[in-house]
């Protein structure tokens, strides 16, 4: 950083004493026409700043072009960028460019300066072939010992009828569908954007292997070992996973609609943004599970234990929930509507921006929730213990209260319009006088 801002000064330097030594030889009549042409004279430094010089990077992939004037400012003006191999690539100071063909190029930035001459810089820049094992070895996510190039299909076949050994094998992006992988070995092998759609595997070690963005989907597994293995962006749809043990695992994203989950352990497991549609949770133990914006939407949720997991954003639209407690847990912004509840216990569950909208909560247990910006309109609270509960800026609109217990109940710029308030315990209840449309309030 030092010796750039020298080298700038330095430049800077240089340029002003041009200017004064080109008009120290203007004569004293000289016109301004002639001081500009003195200045004119002065040469532009162009640099290209981005790539750096012998970069490389991979064929598909966008690589950023900046070129500068004097180190410092963008080129304003016509500009002109070229490859050896490709040719014309762009006219901006600086853009994205991904179309670059495989090989060496020379990369070349041109400029005309006030004089209309060509002010040039080149570099060298290789584009290596893409391959997704080269991809993964550039952000430092594969062992480098593993082959840039899969195997091909003869070469598969013929391990799968002999060693059954693919350790450290490449076979990225190789369609094995439906195929009986039975006793193989895929230790630290490379395995993403596969399609093993409907294989069975059995009897199969799978320790440490890549296989983010592979198809599993309606495969069978029995007796495999996956430690280590990160199953982000896998879709395994329709997988029954029943009674086995993948806690602590990475599923961030991955695809498990319509899965049988029953008695499956995924304590402490990553399921962020995943897919769980339709899902058979009944009686998983997600214990400390991340769940943060999974859709989970008509999943048969039953006896499960989710206790202190993640359901933040959560979409659990049209599930049916039964026998399951929440009071732990962080429910901040979940979908519910459309949901079936029975046996819920949410004691002083942070509900805060939940969609509750239309649901029947008789038979939940809400004493002291914090329903904060939550949309509760034409939902069913009548019997219930609501004591010490936050109605904060909620919106409780044609909802059913009826002979609830609203002890202490903080209703602060909460929505009542039509609320049913018949028979209520408002014993104590605050800030009942901001609320909205309280004149519309039944039973007050």
């Amino acid at each position: 950083m030092k010796s750039s801002f020298c080298n700038r000064m330095w430049r800077a330097c240089i340029s002003v004493l041009s200017v004064l030594i080109l008009l120290w030889g203007c004569g004293e009549g000289d016109t301004p026409a002639a001081i500009q042409a003195a200045v004119n004279d002065i040469p532009v430094n162009l640099i290209i700043s981005s790539p750096l010089n012998e970069a490389s990077a991979l064929q598909g992939e966008a690589v950023f072009f900046e070129a500068l004037i004097d180190d410092e400012t963008l080129v304003d003006g016509p500009i002109v960028w070229t490859s050896s191999l490709d040719g014309p690539i762009g006219a901006e100071s600086r853009f994205r460019y991904s179309q670059l063909s495989e090989g060496r190029h020379t990369i070349m930035a041109s400029v005309k300066d006030k004089k209309g001459d060509d002010v040039v810089h080149s570099l060298e820049l290789i584009i290596d072939k893409f391959t997704w094992a080269a991809l993964y070895k550039k952000n430092f996510q594969l062992n480098p010992r593993i082959s840039n190039e899969p195997l091909d299909l003869v070469s598969v076949e013929k391990i799968l009828k002999t060693t059954k050994n693919f350790d450290r094998k490449n076979l990225s992006g190789l369609d094995l569908s439906g195929k009986k992988i039975h006793g193989i070995s895929f230790e630290d092998a490379f395995m993403v954007h596969c399609n093993f759609s409907n294989a069975e595997f059995k009897n199969v070690n799978l320790t440490n292997a890549v296989i983010e963005y592979s198809n599993m989907s309606n495969a069978s597994f029995k007796d495999v070992d996956f430690t280590g293995v990160n199953f982000s962006n896998v879709d395994f749809s329709g997988v029954d996973f029943s009674r086995m043990y993948l806690s602590d695992f990475s599923m961030i994203k991955a695809n498990l609609s319509g899965c049988n989950l029953f008695q499956t352990n995924l304590s402490y497991s990553d399921l962020t943004d995943a897919v769980l549609k339709d899902a058979n949770l009944k009686q998983t133990i997600l214990v400390k599970t991340n769940l943060t914006g999974a859709d989970m939407t008509h999943a048969k949720i039953d006896g499960a234990n989710i206790s202190k997991a993640i359901l933040k954003n959560a979409n659990l639209n049209g599930a049916s929930i039964h026998k399951v407690t929440l009071t732990d847990c962080d429910l901040r912004g979940i979908d519910l509507r459309a949901a079936t509840l029975t046996g819920v216990d949410m004691n002083n569950a942070k509900l805060t921006g939940a969609l509750m909208s239309q649901l029947d909560l008789n038979k939940v247990t809400l004493y002291g929730a914090d329903f904060t910006n939550c949309n509760l309109s034409a939902s069913n609270l009548s019997n219930l213990n609501l004591v010490d509960t936050n109605f904060t800026n909620a919106r409780l609109t044609s909802a059913n209260l009826t002979n609830a217990v609203l002890k202490r109940a903080n209703f602060r710029n909460a929505d009542l319009d039509r609320v049913n308030l018949t028979h209520a315990n408002l014993e104590d209840a605050m800030n009942l006088d901001k609320t909205k449309n309280l004149e519309s309030v039944i039973g007050l």
